[in-house]
């Protein structure tokens, strides 16, 4: 099953400060062998089956976010990646291509969890510890005339199941999945999404911050919105191409929610050591 990026980048799910445990052993991959890509056109092809793992083009940072997310915790996989603080330069330059073999029918939870954290500390010398960090943020929020949301009727999407998802049909209509269309307009399409995965999701690579729920909205939404895909729309006040509005204005108009800039608790990794690879 080929992939054309990265479905795995997720967030940690808040807690206190503390030192992120080192994966226990017995959770690895039987073979696995790591390629520095000098070639890279794009990135973050997957090659992705039970039991059979391969990524090409990735940087350290990017393997690091997903590893240590909330696949490898077994938690919500439609947040926002965490922020990966620290380390060498070339934790963001060098791309690496990762092929592996997992035992019998592995799932995906197992395999872009604690196998691919045991991958990274046994062959980077990976060390992290996580923080919660005073942050600037965007606050999503009511707009004054209240939300503008379509609910999922129920049964139209179904659930992930992270152990049998390499198992299934092709195009299976997730709860929480969503596509992003790019160019000088941005469409976003979510189904069966909550508001607070909306936030943490869908403006991942469009905003400079994350975006935290304040909304108190809870059930499941299908959500459609327009907005300007150009550089300067993307803070509030910028400015919009002719045919369609920022960012903030679409929400706001098509939503019925808005984006504040504010200051908030964000999850963040630390790298405390890391490492060239060593030899496959």
């Amino acid at each position: 099953m080929v992939r054309p990026k990265l479905i795995v980048l997720a967030a940690l799910s808040w807690f206190a400060f503390h030192s992120v445990a080192q994966t226990p052993q017995g959770v690895e991959f039987e073979v696995a062998t790591i390629r520095l890509n000098e070639a890279c056109n794009g990135g973050g092809l997957e090659h992705l089956s039970p039991g059979r793992f391969g990524v090409e083009c990735v940087s350290l940072r990017d393997y690091i976010r997903g590893a240590y997310g909330s696949y490898g915790f077994g938690r919500n996989p439609n947040v926002r990646p965490p922020k990966v603080l620290g380390g060498p330069d070339w934790v963001d330059t060098d791309r690496y291509d990762i092929v592996a073999k997992a035992p019998g029918e592995t799932g995906l939870d197992e395999m872009y969890g604690p196998m691919l954290r045991a991958l990274l500390e046994d062959r980077f010398g990976l060390k992290v510890h996580s923080e919660i960090r005073e942050l600037p943020v965007y606050a999503l929020t009511a707009a004054g005339g209240g939300a503008k949301l379509t609910p999922s009727k129920p049964g139209s999407c179904v659930v992930i199941d992270m152990k049998s998802v390499l198992k299934g049909s092709a195009g299976p209509n997730y709860c929480g999945r969503f596509e992003m269309t790019r160019g000088t307009v941005r469409v976003a399409d979510a189904k069966g999404m909550t508001v607070a995965e909306f936030a943490s999701r869908v403006f991942r690579d469009t905003l400079d911050r994350p975006v935290i729920d304040r909304t108190s909205i809870t059930g499941l939404f299908d959500i459609h919105l327009e907005f300007s895909g150009l550089e300067n729309s993307a803070a509030p006040g910028g400015a919009a191409d002719d045919t369609a509005p920022s960012v903030f204005t679409a929400v706001q108009e098509q939503l019925g929610l808005k984006l504040s800039p504010d200051r908030g608790p964000v999850e963040v990794l630390v790298i405390d050591h890391v490492k060239k690879p060593s030899a496959n």
